[in-house]
């Protein structure tokens, strides 16, 4: 894959999640589509196309009015996706390495919110359910990496 259709297919993600999944949450959490997204591109690709996936999709989260910690987490998703879980093969596969993936990173949420004062039951709170909205959007995540473009024209001619 290609660093722009990476790019796109970021984009295409980001947009999804922040036009349309926005307005469905569940128990006050929204679902998202770009953590499924980078960490199957870290498996799928290598762990430097994981980081690049992460990367700019945490620019365009930061750009949106998030932490630059979403930046540097999504990049650090992607890239520990593909150095740990580089072996996953099948769809199963994958989604259980990207729910592996995903729960480290909601431990790493719950720590935030201890660290700034909240209980771990308040973190637990909002990190269950992201956890599995998150895990449900996977099999979006891989229609969108399946995404494919114009079949390009062959030159005839010369």
């Amino acid at each position: 894959m290609g660093r722009l259709r990476l790019c796109l297919i970021t984009a295409l993600a980001f947009l999804l999640e922040v036009l349309v999944l926005l307005w469905f949450p569940v128990a006050g959490v929204r679902p998202r589509v770009l953590p499924p997204l980078v960490c199957l591109v870290g498996v799928e690709q290598g762990p430097d196309r994981g980081a690049e996936c992460g990367f700019f999709g945490g620019i365009l989260c930061y750009l949106a009015g998030a932490t630059p910690w979403q930046m540097a987490l999504l990049a650090l998703l992607g890239g520990l996706s593909g150095v740990i879980f580089h072996k996953a093969s099948s769809f199963w596969g994958k989604w259980l390495t990207c729910l592996a993936a995903l729960a480290g990173l909601e431990v790493l949420l719950v720590l935030g919110h201890c660290l700034a004062g909240a209980s771990v039951f308040a973190g637990l709170r909002i990190a269950g359910p992201e956890l599995l909205l998150s895990a449900a959007c996977f099999p979006l995540a891989v229609l969108l990496t399946r995404l494919k473009g114009h079949p390009r024209r062959k030159r005839k001619g010369w």
